[in-house]
Protein backbone atom coordinates (compact mmCIF):
# COMPACT_ATOMS: atom_id res chain seq x y z
CA UNK A 1 0.00 0.00 0.00
CA UNK A 2 1.76 3.26 -0.90
CA UNK A 3 1.65 6.67 1.02
CA UNK A 4 0.00 8.45 -1.60
CA UNK A 5 -3.80 6.13 -1.13
CA UNK A 6 -3.32 6.76 2.46
CA UNK A 7 -3.31 10.00 1.93
CA UNK A 8 -5.81 10.33 0.07
CA UNK A 9 -8.52 8.73 1.53
CA UNK A 10 -7.52 10.42 4.25
CA UNK A 11 -8.41 13.88 3.15
CA UNK A 12 -11.82 12.56 1.62
CA UNK A 13 -12.25 10.97 4.95
CA UNK A 14 -12.00 13.76 7.18
CA UNK A 15 -13.74 15.59 4.00
CA UNK A 16 -16.59 13.21 4.47
CA UNK A 17 -16.11 13.08 8.28
CA UNK A 18 -17.03 16.61 8.32
CA UNK A 19 -19.78 16.57 6.28
CA UNK A 20 -21.54 13.63 7.50
CA UNK A 21 -21.10 15.33 11.38
CA UNK A 22 -23.13 18.21 10.22
CA UNK A 23 -25.58 16.12 8.48
CA UNK A 24 -26.09 14.93 11.89
CA UNK A 25 -26.49 18.13 13.32
CA UNK A 26 -28.85 18.52 10.64
CA UNK A 27 -31.06 15.41 11.01
CA UNK A 28 -31.01 16.07 14.94
CA UNK A 29 -32.16 19.91 13.96
CA UNK A 30 -35.30 18.09 11.69
CA UNK A 31 -35.76 15.45 14.31
CA UNK A 32 -36.47 18.00 17.36
CA UNK A 33 -38.11 20.34 14.95
CA UNK A 34 -40.50 18.12 12.98
CA UNK A 35 -40.05 14.61 14.91
CA UNK A 36 -40.83 11.57 13.10
CA UNK A 37 -44.49 11.70 11.85
CA UNK A 38 -46.65 12.16 8.77
CA UNK A 39 -44.68 15.50 7.93
CA UNK A 40 -41.23 13.99 7.73
CA UNK A 41 -42.32 11.07 6.16
CA UNK A 42 -43.57 13.34 3.51
CA UNK A 43 -40.57 15.21 3.06
CA UNK A 44 -38.75 12.35 3.16
CA UNK A 45 -40.28 10.71 0.11
CA UNK A 46 -40.13 14.00 -1.81
CA UNK A 47 -36.99 14.24 -1.27
CA UNK A 48 -35.70 10.88 -1.75
CA UNK A 49 -36.62 10.69 -5.55
CA UNK A 50 -34.23 13.97 -7.20
CA UNK A 51 -32.14 12.43 -4.43
CA UNK A 52 -32.70 8.79 -5.93
CA UNK A 53 -32.26 10.55 -9.95
CA UNK A 54 -29.17 12.06 -8.71
CA UNK A 55 -27.48 8.81 -7.45
CA UNK A 56 -28.45 7.24 -11.15
CA UNK A 57 -27.37 9.81 -13.14
CA UNK A 58 -24.25 11.25 -11.66
CA UNK A 59 -22.69 9.60 -8.72
CA UNK A 60 -23.78 6.57 -9.86
CA UNK A 61 -23.70 5.38 -13.79
CA UNK A 62 -22.52 8.54 -15.14
CA UNK A 63 -19.27 8.62 -12.97
CA UNK A 64 -18.68 4.97 -13.34
CA UNK A 65 -18.73 5.47 -16.72
CA UNK A 66 -16.94 8.73 -17.21
CA UNK A 67 -14.01 8.37 -14.41
CA UNK A 68 -11.96 5.43 -15.93
CA UNK A 69 -12.32 6.82 -19.48
CA UNK A 70 -11.71 10.22 -18.98
CA UNK A 71 -8.57 9.03 -16.38
CA UNK A 72 -7.41 7.51 -19.57
CA UNK A 73 -7.70 9.81 -22.11
CA UNK A 74 -5.68 12.49 -19.42
CA UNK A 75 -3.15 10.47 -19.54
CA UNK A 76 -2.75 11.05 -23.33
CA UNK A 77 -3.05 14.59 -22.95
CA UNK A 78 -5.13 17.18 -20.89
CA UNK A 79 -6.43 19.09 -24.14
CA UNK A 80 -7.73 15.43 -25.59
CA UNK A 81 -9.80 15.00 -21.48
CA UNK A 82 -10.78 18.96 -21.71
CA UNK A 83 -12.53 17.89 -25.30
CA UNK A 84 -14.20 14.57 -23.28
CA UNK A 85 -15.29 16.38 -20.85
CA UNK A 86 -16.37 19.00 -22.72
CA UNK A 87 -18.82 16.73 -24.77
CA UNK A 88 -19.96 14.59 -21.90
CA UNK A 89 -20.85 18.12 -19.89
CA UNK A 90 -22.78 19.07 -22.95
CA UNK A 91 -24.59 15.80 -23.04
CA UNK A 92 -25.74 15.85 -19.07
CA UNK A 93 -27.22 19.02 -19.46
CA UNK A 94 -29.54 18.06 -21.98
CA UNK A 95 -30.14 14.72 -20.34
CA UNK A 96 -30.85 17.17 -16.94
CA UNK A 97 -32.93 19.65 -18.42
CA UNK A 98 -35.66 16.96 -19.80
CA UNK A 99 -34.90 14.64 -16.50
CA UNK A 100 -36.10 18.19 -14.47
CA UNK A 101 -38.81 19.00 -16.96
CA UNK A 102 -40.53 15.82 -17.04
CA UNK A 103 -40.22 15.65 -13.60
CA UNK A 104 -42.36 18.39 -12.65
CA UNK A 105 -44.91 17.39 -14.83
CA UNK A 106 -44.89 13.74 -13.47
CA UNK A 107 -44.84 14.71 -9.84
CA UNK A 108 -48.33 13.41 -8.83
CA UNK A 109 -47.95 10.06 -10.52
CA UNK A 110 -44.52 9.54 -9.08
CA UNK A 111 -45.66 10.63 -5.63
CA UNK A 112 -48.53 7.83 -6.40
CA UNK A 113 -45.96 5.05 -7.10
CA UNK A 114 -43.14 6.06 -4.85
CA UNK A 115 -45.74 6.30 -1.53
CA UNK A 116 -48.94 4.90 -2.78
CA UNK A 117 -50.08 4.52 1.00
CA UNK A 118 -50.70 8.31 0.71
CA UNK A 119 -53.71 10.40 0.45
CA UNK A 120 -55.51 12.91 1.11
CA UNK A 121 -53.46 16.33 2.21
CA UNK A 122 -50.57 14.10 2.56
CA UNK A 123 -51.07 13.37 -1.15
CA UNK A 124 -51.02 16.81 -1.91
CA UNK A 125 -48.46 18.16 0.14
CA UNK A 126 -45.71 15.32 -1.14
CA UNK A 127 -46.46 16.68 -4.47
CA UNK A 128 -45.75 20.27 -3.70
CA UNK A 129 -42.55 18.99 -1.97
CA UNK A 130 -41.38 16.80 -4.78
CA UNK A 131 -41.57 20.18 -7.64
CA UNK A 132 -40.00 21.95 -5.63
CA UNK A 133 -37.02 19.91 -4.78
CA UNK A 134 -36.55 18.75 -8.42
CA UNK A 135 -34.42 20.85 -10.18
CA UNK A 136 -32.09 19.89 -6.95
CA UNK A 137 -30.82 16.74 -9.65
CA UNK A 138 -29.42 19.08 -12.14
CA UNK A 139 -27.71 21.11 -9.19
CA UNK A 140 -26.14 17.85 -7.44
CA UNK A 141 -25.78 16.23 -10.81
CA UNK A 142 -23.21 18.59 -11.95
CA UNK A 143 -21.58 18.46 -8.83
CA UNK A 144 -20.57 15.23 -8.86
CA UNK A 145 -19.55 15.28 -12.31
CA UNK A 146 -17.43 18.06 -11.18
CA UNK A 147 -16.43 16.41 -8.56
CA UNK A 148 -15.19 13.17 -11.07
CA UNK A 149 -13.27 15.49 -12.90
CA UNK A 150 -11.03 16.98 -9.74
CA UNK A 151 -10.75 13.21 -8.71
CA UNK A 152 -9.02 12.05 -11.33
CA UNK A 153 -6.35 14.79 -11.04
CA UNK A 154 -6.34 13.74 -7.14
CA UNK A 155 -8.04 16.82 -5.77
CA UNK A 156 -10.42 15.41 -3.22
CA UNK A 157 -11.28 17.78 -0.65
CA UNK A 158 -13.55 19.82 -2.81
CA UNK A 159 -16.26 16.70 -4.23
CA UNK A 160 -16.06 14.96 -0.83
CA UNK A 161 -16.73 18.38 1.30
CA UNK A 162 -19.38 19.97 -0.87
CA UNK A 163 -22.30 17.93 1.13
CA UNK A 164 -20.87 19.89 4.15
CA UNK A 165 -22.51 23.45 2.65
CA UNK A 166 -25.79 21.44 1.85
CA UNK A 167 -26.04 20.30 5.43
CA UNK A 168 -25.51 23.74 6.33
CA UNK A 169 -28.15 25.25 4.16
CA UNK A 170 -30.90 22.80 5.91
CA UNK A 171 -29.60 23.22 9.02
CA UNK A 172 -30.09 27.26 8.28
CA UNK A 173 -33.52 26.67 6.49
CA UNK A 174 -34.89 24.31 9.39
CA UNK A 175 -33.95 27.04 12.17
CA UNK A 176 -35.47 30.17 10.79
CA UNK A 177 -37.65 29.63 8.04
CA UNK A 178 -39.75 26.58 9.62
CA UNK A 179 -41.50 28.84 11.94
CA UNK A 180 -43.60 30.04 8.47
CA UNK A 181 -42.80 27.32 6.03
CA UNK A 182 -43.07 24.25 8.54
CA UNK A 183 -41.21 21.54 6.45
CA UNK A 184 -41.30 23.32 3.27
CA UNK A 185 -38.15 25.10 4.61
CA UNK A 186 -36.47 22.09 4.12
CA UNK A 187 -36.90 22.03 0.53
CA UNK A 188 -35.87 25.70 0.31
CA UNK A 189 -32.93 24.65 2.22
CA UNK A 190 -32.14 21.82 -0.41
CA UNK A 191 -32.11 23.88 -3.05
CA UNK A 192 -29.88 26.68 -1.86
CA UNK A 193 -27.66 23.95 -0.36
CA UNK A 194 -27.41 22.57 -4.23
CA UNK A 195 -26.51 25.92 -5.85
CA UNK A 196 -23.87 26.49 -2.66
CA UNK A 197 -22.06 22.59 -4.02
CA UNK A 198 -22.22 23.65 -7.68
CA UNK A 199 -20.33 26.85 -6.50
CA UNK A 200 -17.61 24.64 -4.56
CA UNK A 201 -16.45 23.47 -7.15
CA UNK A 202 -15.31 26.11 -9.82
CA UNK A 203 -12.27 27.26 -7.88
CA UNK A 204 -10.97 24.18 -7.62
CA UNK A 205 -11.22 23.88 -11.57
CA UNK A 206 -9.59 26.95 -11.72
CA UNK A 207 -6.65 25.98 -9.74
CA UNK A 208 -6.11 22.97 -11.89
CA UNK A 209 -6.70 25.15 -15.13
CA UNK A 210 -9.26 22.88 -16.85
CA UNK A 211 -11.25 24.61 -19.41
CA UNK A 212 -14.51 22.92 -19.30
CA UNK A 213 -17.35 24.29 -21.69
CA UNK A 214 -19.84 21.95 -22.56
CA UNK A 215 -19.44 20.42 -26.64
CA UNK A 216 -22.89 19.38 -28.01
CA UNK A 217 -21.43 17.50 -30.65
CA UNK A 218 -20.24 13.79 -29.74
CA UNK A 219 -16.82 12.02 -30.84
CA UNK A 220 -16.58 8.08 -30.78
CA UNK A 221 -14.92 7.99 -27.48
CA UNK A 222 -17.83 10.06 -25.86
CA UNK A 223 -20.48 7.88 -27.53
CA UNK A 224 -18.86 5.18 -25.75
CA UNK A 225 -18.87 6.80 -22.00
CA UNK A 226 -22.62 7.42 -23.02
CA UNK A 227 -22.87 3.71 -24.49
CA UNK A 228 -21.43 2.85 -21.17
CA UNK A 229 -23.75 4.78 -19.10
CA UNK A 230 -26.72 2.84 -20.51
CA UNK A 231 -25.94 -0.42 -18.78
CA UNK A 232 -24.56 1.61 -15.51
CA UNK A 233 -27.80 3.52 -15.34
CA UNK A 234 -29.73 0.11 -15.26
CA UNK A 235 -27.71 -1.35 -12.60
CA UNK A 236 -27.50 1.76 -10.33
CA UNK A 237 -31.55 2.07 -10.79
CA UNK A 238 -31.88 -1.06 -9.63
CA UNK A 239 -29.71 -0.83 -6.43
CA UNK A 240 -31.80 2.22 -5.77
CA UNK A 241 -35.12 0.26 -6.83
CA UNK A 242 -34.29 -1.74 -3.77
CA UNK A 243 -33.87 1.35 -1.48
CA UNK A 244 -37.55 2.73 -3.38
CA UNK A 245 -39.12 -0.60 -2.69
CA UNK A 246 -38.79 -0.36 1.03
CA UNK A 247 -39.91 3.56 0.86
CA UNK A 248 -43.02 2.07 -0.89
CA UNK A 249 -43.68 -0.67 1.38
CA UNK A 250 -43.15 1.21 4.52
CA UNK A 251 -45.98 4.08 3.19
CA UNK A 252 -48.42 1.08 3.97
CA UNK A 253 -46.78 0.90 7.83
CA UNK A 254 -47.82 3.82 10.58
CA UNK A 255 -46.48 6.92 10.83
CA UNK A 256 -42.93 7.05 11.51
CA UNK A 257 -41.67 3.91 9.63
CA UNK A 258 -40.09 5.86 6.80
CA UNK A 259 -38.44 8.31 9.37
CA UNK A 260 -37.18 5.53 11.19
CA UNK A 261 -35.30 4.43 7.84
CA UNK A 262 -33.74 7.43 7.51
CA UNK A 263 -32.62 8.13 10.80
CA UNK A 264 -31.23 5.05 11.45
CA UNK A 265 -29.53 5.72 7.97
CA UNK A 266 -27.62 8.38 8.72
CA UNK A 267 -25.64 6.50 11.45
CA UNK A 268 -24.88 3.62 8.73
CA UNK A 269 -23.73 6.29 6.32
CA UNK A 270 -20.87 7.47 8.98
CA UNK A 271 -18.67 5.11 8.31
CA UNK A 272 -19.90 3.65 5.30
CA UNK A 273 -19.43 7.29 3.70
CA UNK A 274 -16.22 8.47 5.40
CA UNK A 275 -14.27 5.05 4.70
CA UNK A 276 -16.31 2.67 1.99
CA UNK A 277 -17.73 5.87 -0.12
CA UNK A 278 -14.34 7.77 0.53
CA UNK A 279 -12.80 4.94 -0.57
CA UNK A 280 -13.96 3.95 -3.03
CA UNK A 281 -13.77 7.59 -4.88
CA UNK A 282 -10.16 7.52 -4.59
CA UNK A 283 -9.37 3.66 -5.88
CA UNK A 284 -11.81 4.19 -9.01
CA UNK A 285 -9.26 6.37 -11.00
CA UNK A 286 -5.95 4.73 -9.38
CA UNK A 287 -7.30 1.35 -10.39
CA UNK A 288 -8.31 2.75 -13.83
CA UNK A 289 -4.61 4.16 -14.37
CA UNK A 290 -2.85 0.57 -12.79
CA UNK A 291 -5.24 -1.82 -15.25
CA UNK A 292 -2.95 -4.61 -16.34
CA UNK A 293 -0.41 -3.44 -14.09
CA UNK A 294 1.41 -5.47 -11.15
CA UNK A 295 0.11 -2.48 -8.65
CA UNK A 296 -3.63 -3.13 -9.72
CA UNK A 297 -3.69 -5.98 -7.33
CA UNK A 298 -1.97 -4.32 -3.79
CA UNK A 299 -4.22 -1.41 -4.55
CA UNK A 300 -7.01 -3.79 -3.91
CA UNK A 301 -6.05 -5.11 -1.02
CA UNK A 302 -5.20 -2.05 0.41
CA UNK A 303 -8.49 -0.51 0.11
CA UNK A 304 -10.13 -4.02 0.87
CA UNK A 305 -7.51 -4.08 4.77
CA UNK A 306 -8.49 -0.58 5.53
CA UNK A 307 -12.30 -0.74 4.95
CA UNK A 308 -12.19 -3.65 6.99
CA UNK A 309 -10.32 -2.70 9.67
CA UNK A 310 -12.86 0.44 10.46
CA UNK A 311 -16.09 -0.15 9.27
CA UNK A 312 -16.55 -3.63 11.43
CA UNK A 313 -15.86 -2.30 14.72
CA UNK A 314 -18.33 0.62 13.42
CA UNK A 315 -20.91 -2.23 13.20
CA UNK A 316 -20.24 -3.78 16.49
CA UNK A 317 -20.16 -0.67 17.98
CA UNK A 318 -23.54 0.54 16.43
CA UNK A 319 -25.17 -2.67 17.23
CA UNK A 320 -24.30 -2.83 20.91
CA UNK A 321 -24.03 0.70 21.66
CA UNK A 322 -26.32 2.03 19.11
CA UNK A 323 -29.56 3.13 21.21
CA UNK A 324 -27.44 5.34 23.62
CA UNK A 325 -26.34 7.04 20.64
CA UNK A 326 -29.85 7.79 18.97
CA UNK A 327 -30.79 8.92 22.35
CA UNK A 328 -28.36 11.21 22.81
CA UNK A 329 -28.21 12.67 19.22
CA UNK A 330 -32.12 12.43 18.53
CA UNK A 331 -34.33 12.28 21.50
CA UNK A 332 -35.38 15.87 22.18
CA UNK A 333 -38.01 17.99 20.93
CA UNK A 334 -40.57 16.55 19.30
CA UNK A 335 -38.59 12.89 19.33
CA UNK A 336 -40.35 10.40 21.36
CA UNK A 337 -39.53 7.13 22.98
CA UNK A 338 -41.43 5.12 19.92
CA UNK A 339 -38.77 6.67 17.83
CA UNK A 340 -35.98 6.03 19.25
CA UNK A 341 -36.97 2.51 20.21
CA UNK A 342 -38.10 2.18 16.22
CA UNK A 343 -35.22 4.14 15.17
CA UNK A 344 -32.89 1.66 16.98
CA UNK A 345 -34.63 -1.41 16.09
CA UNK A 346 -33.63 -0.25 12.39
CA UNK A 347 -30.13 0.69 13.17
CA UNK A 348 -29.36 -2.58 14.64
CA UNK A 349 -30.44 -4.71 11.26
CA UNK A 350 -28.57 -2.17 8.68
CA UNK A 351 -25.55 -2.36 10.59
CA UNK A 352 -25.64 -6.63 10.31
CA UNK A 353 -25.00 -5.42 6.71
CA UNK A 354 -22.40 -2.11 7.01
CA UNK A 355 -19.33 -4.65 6.08
CA UNK A 356 -21.14 -6.27 3.08
CA UNK A 357 -22.40 -2.50 2.15
CA UNK A 358 -18.74 -1.63 2.28
CA UNK A 359 -17.15 -4.38 -0.28
CA UNK A 360 -19.87 -4.26 -2.12
CA UNK A 361 -19.07 -0.43 -3.30
CA UNK A 362 -15.56 -1.78 -3.82
CA UNK A 363 -15.74 -4.73 -5.60
CA UNK A 364 -18.26 -2.95 -7.87
CA UNK A 365 -14.93 -0.33 -8.58
CA UNK A 366 -13.64 -3.50 -9.92
CA UNK A 367 -15.49 -4.05 -12.48
CA UNK A 368 -15.67 -0.42 -13.79
CA UNK A 369 -12.04 -0.06 -13.85
CA UNK A 370 -12.23 -3.07 -15.81
CA UNK A 371 -14.82 -0.91 -18.11
CA UNK A 372 -17.62 -3.94 -17.60
CA UNK A 373 -20.91 -2.80 -16.65
CA UNK A 374 -23.84 -5.47 -17.65
CA UNK A 375 -22.76 -7.69 -15.26
CA UNK A 376 -23.06 -5.90 -12.01
CA UNK A 377 -26.21 -4.87 -14.06
CA UNK A 378 -27.74 -8.82 -14.57
CA UNK A 379 -26.85 -9.40 -10.68
CA UNK A 380 -28.57 -6.43 -9.15
CA UNK A 381 -31.56 -7.11 -11.09
CA UNK A 382 -31.65 -10.63 -10.06
CA UNK A 383 -31.14 -9.51 -6.32
CA UNK A 384 -33.90 -7.05 -6.59
CA UNK A 385 -36.47 -9.98 -7.12
CA UNK A 386 -34.79 -11.80 -3.84
CA UNK A 387 -35.00 -7.99 -1.90
CA UNK A 388 -38.74 -7.70 -2.38
CA UNK A 389 -39.22 -11.30 -1.64
CA UNK A 390 -37.51 -10.95 2.02
CA UNK A 391 -38.62 -7.66 2.81
CA UNK A 392 -42.13 -8.74 2.44
CA UNK A 393 -41.37 -12.14 4.54
CA UNK A 394 -39.91 -10.28 7.29
CA UNK A 395 -41.96 -7.01 7.01
CA UNK A 396 -45.59 -8.51 7.14
CA UNK A 397 -44.67 -12.30 7.31
CA UNK A 398 -42.75 -12.21 10.12
CA UNK A 399 -43.97 -9.02 11.49
CA UNK A 400 -41.22 -7.32 11.50
CA UNK A 401 -42.02 -3.77 10.25
CA UNK A 402 -39.35 -1.25 9.47
CA UNK A 403 -36.14 -3.57 11.18
CA UNK A 404 -37.77 -6.11 8.26
CA UNK A 405 -37.30 -3.69 5.30
CA UNK A 406 -33.62 -2.77 6.80
CA UNK A 407 -32.41 -6.60 7.23
CA UNK A 408 -33.86 -7.71 4.04
CA UNK A 409 -31.52 -5.18 1.87
CA UNK A 410 -28.27 -6.51 4.74
CA UNK A 411 -29.40 -9.91 3.07
CA UNK A 412 -29.78 -9.02 -0.09
CA UNK A 413 -26.16 -7.05 -0.09
CA UNK A 414 -24.24 -9.81 1.10
CA UNK A 415 -26.09 -12.30 -1.41
CA UNK A 416 -25.39 -9.35 -4.31
CA UNK A 417 -21.61 -9.52 -2.88
CA UNK A 418 -20.91 -12.93 -2.92
CA UNK A 419 -22.28 -13.20 -6.46
CA UNK A 420 -19.84 -10.32 -7.54
CA UNK A 421 -16.92 -11.94 -6.06
CA UNK A 422 -17.77 -15.84 -7.42
CA UNK A 423 -17.85 -13.86 -10.87
CA UNK A 424 -14.91 -11.55 -10.78
CA UNK A 425 -12.92 -14.81 -9.85
CA UNK A 426 -14.51 -16.82 -12.83
CA UNK A 427 -14.25 -14.95 -15.18
CA UNK A 428 -11.42 -12.25 -15.12
CA UNK A 429 -9.64 -14.09 -12.87
CA UNK A 430 -8.86 -11.82 -10.10
CA UNK A 431 -9.82 -13.55 -6.89
CA UNK A 432 -10.24 -11.39 -3.40
CA UNK A 433 -12.93 -13.46 -2.29
CA UNK A 434 -10.08 -15.08 0.46
CA UNK A 435 -8.90 -11.69 0.82
CA UNK A 436 -12.72 -10.34 1.99
CA UNK A 437 -12.98 -13.45 3.74
CA UNK A 438 -9.40 -13.37 5.71
CA UNK A 439 -9.87 -9.19 6.83
CA UNK A 440 -14.12 -10.19 7.78
CA UNK A 441 -12.97 -12.93 10.30
CA UNK A 442 -9.58 -11.42 11.27
CA UNK A 443 -11.62 -7.82 12.28
CA UNK A 444 -14.57 -9.50 13.55
CA UNK A 445 -12.34 -11.10 15.90
CA UNK A 446 -10.11 -8.09 17.04
CA UNK A 447 -13.16 -5.99 17.14
CA UNK A 448 -14.62 -8.05 20.52
CA UNK A 449 -13.09 -5.45 22.83
CA UNK A 450 -15.03 -3.16 21.44
CA UNK A 451 -18.28 -5.05 21.42
CA UNK A 452 -17.48 -5.90 25.21
CA UNK A 453 -17.18 -2.15 26.03
CA UNK A 454 -20.05 -1.24 24.23
CA UNK A 455 -22.46 -3.57 25.61
CA UNK A 456 -20.75 -2.58 28.86
CA UNK A 457 -21.62 1.13 28.41
CA UNK A 458 -25.56 0.58 26.92
CA UNK A 459 -25.80 -1.37 30.17
CA UNK A 460 -25.26 1.46 32.69
CA UNK A 461 -26.44 4.26 30.15
CA UNK A 462 -29.80 5.55 31.05
CA UNK A 463 -31.73 7.99 29.19
CA UNK A 464 -32.47 9.74 32.51
CA UNK A 465 -29.68 11.80 32.60
CA UNK A 466 -28.98 14.78 31.47
CA UNK A 467 -27.78 16.10 28.31
CA UNK A 468 -24.24 16.93 29.99
CA UNK A 469 -23.88 13.53 31.09
CA UNK A 470 -25.49 11.40 28.39
CA UNK A 471 -22.46 13.62 26.04
CA UNK A 472 -20.00 12.36 28.72
CA UNK A 473 -21.08 9.06 28.81
CA UNK A 474 -21.68 8.34 25.05
CA UNK A 475 -18.02 10.48 24.10
CA UNK A 476 -16.32 8.09 27.43
CA UNK A 477 -17.52 4.80 25.51
CA UNK A 478 -16.89 6.06 21.56
CA UNK A 479 -13.31 7.30 22.86
CA UNK A 480 -12.74 4.37 24.52
CA UNK A 481 -13.44 1.49 22.34
CA UNK A 482 -11.63 3.83 19.92
CA UNK A 483 -8.01 3.46 21.92
CA UNK A 484 -8.53 -0.39 22.92
CA UNK A 485 -9.06 -1.43 19.50
CA UNK A 486 -6.22 1.31 18.36
CA UNK A 487 -4.05 0.07 21.12
CA UNK A 488 -4.77 -4.02 20.65
CA UNK A 489 -4.29 -3.14 16.61
CA UNK A 490 -0.17 -1.21 17.85
CA UNK A 491 0.15 -4.42 20.40
CA UNK A 492 -0.23 -7.04 17.64
CA UNK A 493 1.32 -5.07 14.45
CA UNK A 494 -1.74 -5.63 12.44
CA UNK A 495 -1.13 -4.54 9.15
CA UNK A 496 -2.96 -1.27 9.31
CA UNK A 497 -0.61 0.38 11.87
CA UNK A 498 2.56 -0.73 9.73
CA UNK A 499 0.97 1.06 6.95
CA UNK A 500 0.16 4.22 8.62
CA UNK A 501 4.13 4.53 10.03
CA UNK A 502 4.41 4.55 6.40
CA UNK A 503 3.15 7.58 5.32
Amino acid sequence: MKSSLLKSVGIVSLSIFGSRVLGLLRDIVIASTFGAGALTDVFFVAFRIPNLLRRIFAEGSFNAAFVPAFTKKLKESKGKAEVLAGQVFGALLVLLTLTVVLGEILAPLIVKVVAPGFSGEKFAYGVKLLREMFPYIMLVSLTAFLGGILNSFNRFFAPAFSTALFNLSLIFSALFLSGELSVESLSIGVLIGGVLQVLLQVPFLKSISFNLRPIFRLSEEAKKVLINTVPGIFGFAVRQLSMLLDTVIASFLSSGAISYLYYANRFVQLPLGMFAIGLSQVLLPRLSRKLGEKDYHSELEAGILLCSAVVIPSAVGLILFGKPIVDLVFNHGAFTERDLIGTYSVLVCYSLGLFFFSMEKIVSNVYYSLEEFKIPVKVAAYTLVFNLIVNLILCFGLGMGAPGLALGTSLTSLLNLFVLLAILRRKFEIDVVRMVLEKGIRYSFLSIPVGALSFLGSSVYSENWNILEKTFAVSLIIGGAVVVYGALLFFIKDPVIQKLKEV
